[in-house]
């Protein structure tokens, strides 16, 4: 009996100690199971386009494989690389993985690479900015194609080109540049640059190179910039050139140059010669026209002009510029002809501007001449006038002193409310009070320098002939009598018997 307890005892104390041992392998064995066979850290996968390429120990060095990639492949591209690719790096949780080295990551990114660039031509379009207008095409060459076929109508014996050029730096922004085409043979070496409508002209030879066309720009800010193609309203070359050569009407101003008439003038703008009638108020067939005149016409705009400058050689009259000597004996503003002049003729060689086929500026470079031009002599008073006040408070200019259609306006409105208080603008006499012809109602007011001021178009008048009255003295109020074509107050300075410019002479204030 005593023997089966002692081995119990025996028993007992052997499965204790078998007990501890295993607590204390469990201890220690299941974190070190754990790190062995859990990968949840330090497991990535690089995954290209929804495809798994390699894998790496931590995101660091997947993302370095990444970038050593790229930079070897970029260095295989001289130009910008455009490319549909998706890259990501994925933590992993899987329990056994075949990690990649640095290199060997580093190469399959790389070879990935290469199965993802697109062709630029065909991801790329090209909008063409003119001013604000915007038109776009599908490569280079159709906007080349297009700027040549613009300049084209004027350059007929191909003697320019088109060129881009990318010269100022910004990235896929181009220029446009008309050069002189290779196959030119020409004394000059000229070139003509479109960007901001300026042109550079070099003279190898002399200032008197043989005629011809020596540049070709446009008049319009021409810029070109890339674009991506998807979803881009890309046209055709013919339809671009359809777009931006379409003309429309435009008002502008002509200046009566010497030997100009109504029927001339509309030929020149291409317009009928009653539109040319309807678009200036008060002209007839039968109006007279003095170079100076400003007439309103209408021309036909696109959205691009096309200037050429062409040496040219010819003949023609030519009147030597003014003379001007002063006068001390004449207040400003009285001009005398003393004597008429006389019209030369002469060779020149100069440089013409058109634009659009119109012709804008003559620069003369050389000039031969046959019969001298005599010059017109003006004499030109110097004398300040007497003071006049200005007869009226308020109001705006409505026309001013000077020639229209060949008619002196002979004085100076002023638009005003029917009933506005008009006073002397000096002392004097009055010597007309009432009526007077297409005038209506009028005041003449003879001055002590033998001056006359005039105030027309009134509604009513307040003093009588023979009155003598003070500066600033009430004398009427303005209206819209006689010959007037709306309210307003006419007024009119007289030196010397002449009518002389009222702005010049009268206080503003």
């Amino acid at each position: 009996m005593t023997h089966l307890t002692r081995y119990g005892r025996r028993l007992k104390m052997t499965l204790i100690a078998g007990m501890s041992a295993a607590c204390f392998a469990c201890i220690f064995a299941i974190p070190f199971a754990e790190n062995k066979f859990n990968n949840k850290v330090g497991y990535y996968s690089i995954v290209f386009n929804g495809e798994e390429i390699g894998s790496a120990n931590s995101r660091q060095e997947a993302e370095q494989a990444m970038a050593a990639a790229r930079l070897k492949f970029s260095k295989e591209y001289d130009s910008v690389v455009y490319m549909d690719n998706n890259i990501d790096i994925v933590e992993e949780h899987k329990l056994v993985a075949s990690r990649m080295s640095q290199d060997e990551l580093e190469t399959a990114i790389y070879s990935s690479l290469f199965n993802c660039v697109t062709d630029k031509e065909n991801a790329t379009a090209y909008t063409v900015r003119i001013n604000d207008f915007t038109v776009t095409l599908a490569s280079k060459d159709d906007v080349v194609e297009l700027m040549e076929k613009v300049t084209d109508k004027y350059d007929t014996k191909k003697e320019f080109q088109v060129k881009l050029s990318s010269g100022d730096g910004s990235y896929g922004a181009y220029s446009v540049d008309v050069v002189q085409s290779e196959l030119k043979n020409t004394d000059t070496d000229i070139v003509a640059a479109a960007l901001n409508g300026q042109m550079a002209s070099v003279a190898t030879d002399s200032d008197t190179a043989k005629d011809g066309i020596t540049g070709i720009s446009f008049e319009q800010n021409v810029v070109v910039n890339e674009t991506l193609a998807a979803g881009a309203n890309i046209v055709s070359v013919q339809q671009a050139y359809d777009e931006i050569t379409k003309e429309k009407e435009e008002k502008t101003m002509y200046v009566v140059e010497e030997g100009d008439c109504l029927s001339l003038i509309a030929g020149k703008c291409d317009i009928a010669l009653n539109d040319l009638l309807a678009l200036n108020e008060g002209l007839t067939e039968e109006s007279l026209i003095i170079p100076g005149d400003e007439l309103v016409v209408t021309v036909p705009k696109s959205e691009i002009s096309v200037v050429v400058t062409q040496r040219m050689t010819y003949e023609e009259d030519y009147n030597a510029p003014v003379q001007y000597v002063d006068d001390d004996t004449a207040y400003r503003g009285t001009n005398t002809v003393i004597s008429e002049g006389t019209t030369g003729h002469h060779k020149v060689t100069a440089d013409v501007t058109f634009v659009n086929g119109v012709k804008t500026d003559v620069s003369y470079v050389n000039e031969e001449v046959m019969v001298e031009s005599q010059p017109q002599v003006v004499s030109v008073g110097t004398l300040t006038p007497p003071t006049y006040l200005r007869p009226i408070s308020g109001g705006s200019v409505s026309s001013e002193f000077g020639y229209r259609w060949g008619t002196l306006h002979s004085g100076v409105d002023w638009y005003v409310s029917v009933g506005t208080p008009v006073r002397a603008a000096a002392a004097g006499t009055v010597i007309r009070a009432g009526w007077y012809s297409t005038y209506g109602y009028c005041v003449d007011i003879r001055h002590s320098d033998g001056s006359m001021t005039r105030y027309a178009h009134l509604n009513s008048v307040t003093v009588s002939n023979g009155q003598y009255v003070n500066q600033s003295d009430l004398i009427a109020y303005s209206g819209n009598t006689g010959y007037s074509t709306g309210q307003h107050l006419h007024f009119e300075i007289w030196i010397g018997g002449t009518p002389v410019n009222p702005l010049y002479y009268v206080n503003k204030n």
